[in-house]
């Protein structure tokens, strides 16, 4: 009986080849996922402190940001699109944004929110 060589051993290499790139598919497909959610989380963060800066104070807002990321950076804009904010033609508005180290890349958020009146007329 002759044996025939070349054709033994090709199965592992196949099922190597194929665990593979399965591992390197599966791997990015979590990597993205939790991109997708450091994402939303980035989101959240820059909403909830416009919300603090709508307030009129910048520095709660850096602090709301820290506390619930700390490896986040933080940048408060303040700007008025309707006129100077002492003219009563417009009312501050602040820009936070926020970037906070993904998986992947480092991912950015901005929230922008038109501040509360700092004076009740009465």
């Amino acid at each position: 009986m002759r044996r025939v060589y070349g054709d033994d051993g090709y199965v592992t290499v196949e099922a190597a080849i194929v665990f593979t790139a399965l591992t390197a598919v599966i791997g990015t497909v979590i990597a993205g996922v939790l991109t997708v959610a450091t994402s939303l989380g980035a989101v959240s963060i820059a909403r909830d402190g416009a919300r603090a800066a709508a307030l009129g104070d910048a520095a709660a807002a850096r602090s709301v940001v820290t506390e619930r990321e700390p490896e986040a950076s933080v940048r408060v804009t303040t700007g008025s699109p309707g006129g100077p904010p002492d003219s009563g033609t417009g009312h501050l508005v602040y820009r936070v944004h926020v970037t906070v180290p993904g998986r992947l890349f480092d991912v950015s958020a901005t929230a922008v929110i038109v501040g509360e009146p700092q004076d009740v007329p009465g």
